[in-house]
């Protein structure tokens, strides 16, 4: 059984809060001097840019949409395989996921857009007050930017500035859209307060995610080699401030129970089904003998690659409550770990599921993550791995059961740093874009399907065909027909 994708009209959706002046007094239309009267009112309006982006991590999208990857599997779903091998070109409806990826990003940045133009306009409050609240809406407008252009490339900038005249800007070239990520992200480290509470972020979230990007932009198709030291600079910040730390046992981390608790997660979306936020995956990533969909597992090659320790567990499900294994399963393949536990609706970590919407959690930033972008970019950076580049890897293979390296050359380093994060991020929405961006995803796609041809065409997503004719500004990416 597969969940179908509810699509959220771009146009009711995104453009709904700014099609008026902000300066009108409009019925409904949010203004400084209606409405907008305390500090509560701008803290509830803010979690109108969140509820996209639970729409996207509570859904199939983002995992179908990088299973390029080795990690994800869906070649259970026909409709999906494309997906699977990177030949995008050959599914029939990709506007099935691109929708839900291109709608609710936009409309989460819709929401961000609105909220600074209020806040630049407030005459009431104390602007010292209102700076958190500036800082959220930059590092969300961020975050959303961020996913769009690694999976769309050129598409507009929206700001406060421009987004009622959405329909008819033209798209960014992709260096000018992570500078203004890149402006955002440090507009939010300056408003954000350091804090080590997951659910809302922080001034060391915006440096995390700043790494994150940096490191991204050493890479395809930027290629700004000088960006791997600003990636190892803000990693390195984070990391000394000792705020986080690796959860001891791995496959605890992935237990409903301890979300809130544990020491690694640096920013994370808490889904709840009574505020509207809960989404299926729980159930679409368990067994059909679990009351789960099986809309998409991992890959047999995948674990059979994969290093034994105690992160192989917390990784691959594979001995089912009804005392089968994914082997007898209708699909058998390895099935999926971390997004399993969505609280007493998902069955818990080891029941069957009982609603289709549960209260699951999305790590979208984690110390693990930084450990390894400041191991990669710190041995890029300076030419060779150092101490503390060996350290942050170390610490991660320790975690999960493996012996520390030493004594690599700079190439052999580099492939384990990657390595590393294939097996440690994997279902994350990382191996594909880490793919993309060390332009290698010719070599592992060939691993798994020798005869696909694959060229930079196929390191984008098609733009969602609707937004085409809305969205007069918007071209199709090169390799799409449509």
């Amino acid at each position: 059984m597969i969940k179908s994708l509810k699509i959220v009209g771009f146009c009711a959706v995104a453009f709904s809060m700014v099609q008026c002046n902000l300066d009108e007094d409009l019925t409904g239309q949010p203004t400084t001097d209606k409405f907008f009267g305390s500090l509560s009112d701008f803290n509830s309006f803010v979690s109108g840019a969140y509820a996209p982006l639970y729409a996207i991590y509570g859904s199939d999208a983002p995992y179908v949409a990088t299973a390029g990857g080795e990690d994800v599997n869906v070649n259970s779903v026909v409709r999906w395989r494309g997906f699977d091998n990177a030949n995008i070109q050959s599914v029939s409806n990709p506007e099935e996921i691109t929708d839900v990826l291109w709608n609710n990003s936009y409309s989460s940045i819709s929401a961000c857009n609105t909220l600074i133009a209020l806040i630049e306009e407030n005459t009431k409050l104390d602007p010292e007050d209102l700076k958190p609240i500036a800082g959220e809406a930059h590092f969300l407008r961020a975050l959303n930017y961020f996913n769009m252009v690694r999976w769309f490339g050129e598409i507009p900038i929206l700001t406060e500035d421009n987004q009622s005249n959405a329909s008819e800007e033209p798209q960014s070239a992709v260096g000018d859209i992570y500078d203004f990520i890149v402006e955002d992200l440090k507009k939010a480290e300056e408003e954000l307060s350091v804090s080590a509470d997951a659910s809302k972020p922080s001034s060391l979230a915006a440096s995390s995610l700043l790494s994150k990007v940096y490191l991204t932009m050493a890479g395809f198709p930027l290629n700004r080699s000088e960006c791997y030291t600003l990636a190892r600079d803000k990693a390195a910040a984070v990391i000394g401030t000792g705020k986080y730390d690796l959860q001891k046992d791995f496959l605890s981390l992935w237990f409903f129970d301890n979300r809130y608790t544990n020491p690694e997660f640096i920013f994370t979306l808490y889904a709840s089904s009574d505020n509207g936020t809960g989404g299926y995956i729980n159930r679409a990533v368990r067994p059909v003998a679990e009351g789960g969909w099986a809309d998409w597992t991992s890959d047999k090659r995948f674990m059979q690659t994969f290093p034994a320790g105690n992160r192989f567990d917390g990784t691959f499900y594979l001995n089912f409550n009804d005392g089968s294994t994914w082997q007898e399963a209708d699909v058998a393949e390895p099935y999926v770990t971390k997004l399993r536990d969505g609280g007493p609706k998902a069955g818990d970590f080891y029941g069957s599921s009982v609603a289709n919407v549960a209260d699951g959690f999305y790590c979208l930033l984690r110390y693990a993550d930084v450990l390894l972008i400041y191991a990669e970019a710190a041995n890029k950076a300076d030419g060779s791995p150092s101490k503390k580049a060996y350290d942050a890897i170390n610490a991660v293979r320790e975690r999960a059961g493996l012996e520390g390296l030493a004594g690599l050359s700079p190439e052999a380093f580099d492939q384990a740093v990657l390595d590393e994060r294939n097996w440690e991020l994997a279902f994350e929405c990382n191996r594909w874009f880490d793919m993309c961006r060390r332009h290698i995803v010719a070599e592992v796609v060939n691993k798994y399907f020798p005869d696909v041809v694959v060229s930079e065409n196929n390191y984008l997503l098609p733009k969602p065909a609707d937004q085409l004719s809305i969205m007069l500004g918007v071209t199709q990416n090169p390799g799409y027909n449509r």
